[in-house]
């Protein structure tokens, strides 16, 4: 097929953007190629993806294992953090995959980010995640056993489902872990404090400017994204392709969902879910050098969660699903042990 001058702008952007992991990640995004099973990072070789409408929005879900709707296996339901998506995970899904095949993994991309992508700002809370992960739940027939993994902001979504969800499922959650998340309003202090920042005062004014501005200003915010979240973000050794995946996931977060986020990040806070987490084990894992959720926070969910185990990862910081997995997938193994053997403890 032959091809026009007026192509070449897009082919030598197309070349471009295939020089790196993330240019060629935001490639295969823009082709519908996100979930082909062939890339690396994020996920791969997925058993069934579909969409289930929430209040008009189109949740996109992800699940992984060789069951069926409204079975008694195992489920591991992951919600992701703030200006990620589901496929922060991956590192926890490939270990999960070889460790416990029959268990189900069930992941979804929470209002605003990934495939679900862009909404009005003002439905995107923590409130409005939550009913998100509870309708992809509802849809897929989640019966059994749950164990439930929040990072950062999927913490505080995980403690808003808990305190909120019918008490039929809360009885189903056999264990919680909750990563790099707060319990209390953060208004001056991690993720809000950050986002307060002169880089986000350009984030609020170019949504409120023309499009063109909004894209000049993303355009430039993914030049020098990459190598900060180097500093930033990660603190252990990390590969150079992790933090690019990370650095692109950012990237895509529609700048709506920045300024939505934020302001209910301001507020909110789920000291109210303590008294529903009474009785379920768990862990609460935090980095060690976490700059965005203070250890503090950490401390205070063992407070009121005193069933939970606090495991703070080494020299780890904000990113633990990706800059220490290890600790996330032990703590995950050890729920599912304890789950499986209370449910022969019960069947027996």
């Amino acid at each position: 097929m032959a091809f026009t001058l007026s192509d070449v702008p897009q082919l030598l952007r197309s070349w471009v953007m295939r020089l790196t992991p993330g240019g060629r990640r935001r490639l295969a995004l823009e082709l519908g190629e996100l979930h082909s099973g062939v890339r690396e990072p994020g996920l791969t070789d997925i058993d069934r993806v579909g969409t289930v409408d929430n209040d008009g929005i189109r949740v996109h879900w992800y699940e992984y294992g060789d069951v069926h709707a409204h079975d008694s296996s195992v489920t591991v339901v992951f919600v992701h953090g703030f200006t990620l998506a589901a496929e922060s995970f991956y590192l926890q899904v490939n270990h999960l995959r070889e460790r416990w095949p029959s268990a189900r993994l069930l992941l979804l991309d929470v209002r605003g980010h990934g495939q679900t992508g862009k909404c009005d700002p003002a439905a995107c809370t923590v409130e409005g995640a939550a009913d998100d992960t509870l309708a992809v739940m509802e849809a897929r027939g989640v019966d059994g056993p749950i164990i439930l993994v929040g990072h950062s902001l999927g913490g505080l979504v995980a403690l808003n489902l808990v305190r909120r969800c019918p008490p039929v499922l809360r009885g189903n959650i056999a264990g919680i872990v909750l990563v790099d998340t707060s319990i209390e309003a953060l208004s001056d202090q991690g993720l809000p404090q950050i986002l307060a920042s002169p880089v986000a005062t350009q984030v609020y004014e170019a949504v409120e400017s023309s499009p063109q501005e909004a894209r000049k200003f993303k355009e430039q915010a993914a030049l020098i994204l990459a190598p900060t979240l180097a500093v930033t973000v990660f603190h252990r050794k990390t590969d150079y392709d992790i933090i690019e995946f990370h650095a692109a996931m950012i990237h895509e977060t529609p700048l709506e969902t920045f300024v939505g986020y934020f302001d209910d990040l301001q507020v909110h806070d789920e000291l109210a879910a303590g008294e529903h987490l009474q009785g379920i084990p768990g862990y609460v894992i935090a980095g060690e050098k976490d700059g965005v959720t203070p250890l503090s926070q950490a401390e205070r969910l063992i407070e009121v969660w005193p069933e939970a185990w606090l495991q703070i990862a080494p020299n780890a910081g904000h990113m633990v699903p990706l800059e220490a997995p290890e600790v996330l997938n032990a703590a995950i193994d050890r729920l599912m042990i304890r789950t499986l053997e209370q449910a022969k403890a019960d069947f027996s």
